[in-house]
């Protein structure tokens, strides 16, 4: 996010304030440990006076001074540690923001400028999609979010990037090109797929000859 934007809309906040739902100073602790003490109240969600890029079930996201994105563990967080999400996030490197480092309350990581995924996309954005999803099952991890991947994926002007680890696990074969083919109405090959019939590249060669390209 362009600085000049940021010191004109933002404003700094001590970190203490993104601990939700209620302070916890072993959390504070182990950020400040780690030399984040402040964060920008920015983003399209409210955290009671401030502002955040994002709140799920077991975290809240901020951006931190450097222009990173911090996750911070909810104090009610049904996990105790963020620290499996974080391997796992980093073991899906090609597809996933980078993780910069980690600890037990808590995943720094690259900051992505983006809009979320459109239910009606072209195909260079879903061609590289797919190719992200297929690696995730290169490396035996299956995103279960990705059946509704509207909000676990942000499509720059580049390429697209996988988000929210959280509920990702490892399996011995991990199913997510479907999920991606579901979502956007492809069923037949999404099933041809998953039972073996066709691989990938063929997948993407018919996706190529029959979907109309619509600017992304």
């Amino acid at each position: 996010m362009h600085e000049g934007f940021l010191k004109e809309k933002a404003t700094l906040v001590e970190i203490a304030k993104f601990i939700f739902p209620t302070y916890s100073p072993e959390i504070e602790e182990e950020l400040v440990s780690f030399g984040l003490t402040k964060a920008y109240s920015i983003g399209g969600t409210t955290l009671g006076k401030y502002k955040v890029l994002g709140k799920g079930k077991t975290g809240v996201v901020v951006l931190t001074e450097d222009g990173l994105a911090l996750k911070i563990r909810r104090t009610d967080s049904p996990k105790e540690s963020l620290e499996l999400e974080a391997r796992l996030q980093m073991r899906a490197e090609r597809s996933a923001p980078r993780v910069v480092k980690f600890g037990r309350n808590f995943i720094l990581m690259e900051y992505v400028q983006g809009r979320h995924l459109d239910y009606v996309e072209s195909t260079e954005v879903i061609t590289d999609l797919l190719l992200r999803a297929k690696y995730l099952e290169s490396v035996n991890l299956e995103h279960k979010e990705l059946v509704h991947p509207w909000k676990n994926v942000i499509v720059t002007q580049g390429r697209t990037y996988i988000l929210d680890y959280d509920s990702v696990s490892v399996k011995e074969k991990p199913f997510n090109v479907n999920r991606i083919l579901n979502a956007f109405g492809f069923h037949d090959l999404a099933r041809a797929y998953k039972k073996g019939e066709i691989d990938l590249d063929e997948v993407l060669k018919r996706i190529q000859t029959s979907y109309p390209s619509t600017s992304g």
